[in-house]
């Protein structure tokens, strides 16, 4: 089970850099991809700059959260989606649902169940080994006091 959950969030975050990348590098297939209509240069800043960074940074958040001890890496990158669904919610308020915005809604729902049940199923306490309870002989003797005889203690003071 394990397994398949890393291999999960494994995918989900070459995913989100591949998209990522795609908003760097050639930003007129985001442009077609998500609809955002013709635009000038300062638009093509925005798309490389905020879609790259998001994309980007949500999908190595994820990747960082798959190391050991790093588990918590997982909840900042479904915050991220998280957030990004709500503004989908809020838009939903003004503007309509189309078949695209209903798409990339199911796709961040159901990335932020996958991200959340991840951080829980990668536990420490699943991964970390049973703890070593060191029982001590209560019926040894402790170890008998020796006075120093050599050094500063063994010459007289004054």
């Amino acid at each position: 089970m394990v397994w398949v959950i890393r291999l999960l969030v494994a995918g989900f975050s070459a995913l989100f850099v591949i998209i990522g990348a795609r908003a760097l590098l050639d930003p007129q297939t985001i442009i077609a991809q998500f609809e955002l209509g013709q635009q000038n240069a300062t638009g093509l800043s925005a798309i490389r700059a905020d879609m790259g960074a998001f994309f980007i940074g949500t999908g190595l958040a994820a990747l960082i959260g798959l190391m050991p001890g790093k588990r918590e890496w997982l909840l900042g990158a479904a915050a991220m989606v998280a957030l990004a669904f709500t503004g989908r919610v809020f838009g939903l308020i003004s503007d309509p649902l189309t078949a695209n915005i209903a798409q990339s809604m199911i796709i961040e729902a159901i990335s932020v169940v996958l991200l959340v049940a991840s951080f829980a199923i990668l536990s420490p306490r699943r991964l970390a080994p049973e703890p070593v309870i060191e029982t001590r002989d209560e019926n040894l003797a402790p170890e008998p006091f020796e006075p120093q005889t050599t050094g500063d203690s063994a010459r007289p003071i004054g």
